[in-house]
């Protein structure tokens, strides 16, 4: 009597510490890897600033611009897409496109969205600018000095950089050497996330409960 006493509670035990893992498992549910990629093109916006040696395109402070869609005439910037970007990328000029001879300097801007949480998060990407500028992660500089052909890359992955909801990639672009302004990028963003629950797995959670308690009335 005493042995299957035992038996009993140690097959209860187990039944409880099965169903514990699964339910768990469903609260929580699977991380799921996600990538995002930007990319220069029309989709983007820019913003001019009035100078060249403007301390806002080393600092990455835009605070106070007004961004407008970039311009995408091709009117013969020496920059050129980096190798590597994805299909679809261009080479843009910061707003106001104005020909050869006044070429603007300033930002360009792509953003991008995070779910309230994530983890293992890492950005990679390269870049040109005519004639040079920086690549800055939410106001931070995560580059080297981007130059008009030098493709060089950039990449971090400090999550405190990132933030949950609107992200923001910028580029800066001194047009020291007069003519268009040009700016091509592209960079990919891979992080992974918990996904909630899906409704039928609340559905079988309940299942699962209905028959741990049928299982255990039915062993004592």
């Amino acid at each position: 009597m005493h042995s299957r006493v035992k038996s009993i509670l140690l097959s209860s035990s187990l039944v409880r510490t099965a169903l514990l893992i699964t339910l768990l498992s469903l609260v929580a549910g699977p991380l799921s890897a996600t990538e995002i990629q930007l990319t220069s093109n029309a989709t983007d916006q820019g913003a001019a600033v009035a100078s060249v040696s403007d301390p806002r395109l080393t600092s990455g402070d835009i605070t106070g611009l007004t961004f407008t869609p970039v311009e995408t005439h091709d009117i013969a910037t020496w920059t050129s897409v980096p190798p590597g970007a994805p299909a679809g990328t261009i080479v843009v000029q910061v707003p106001p496109d104005c020909g050869w001879y006044c070429g603007q300097s300033g930002f360009v801007l792509a953003t991008f969205i995070l779910p309230s949480t994530f983890s293992s998060i890492s950005l990679s990407g390269a870049g040109n600018v005519d004639d040079w500028g920086y690549a800055f992660l939410n106001g931070v500089p995560i580059s080297s000095e981007l130059t008009e052909y030098g493709n060089v890359t950039f990449s971090t992955s400090n999550a405190a950089l990132f933030q949950p909801g609107l992200n923001t990639l910028v580029i800066s672009d001194s047009n020291s050497g007069g003519g268009p302004s040009g700016v091509g990028f592209y960079s990919d963003i891979t992080y992974s996330s918990t996904t909630t629950p899906e409704p039928c797995s609340l559905i079988l959670m309940g299942s699962f409960l209905g028959v741990f308690g049928f299982i255990r009335r039915r062993l004592i």
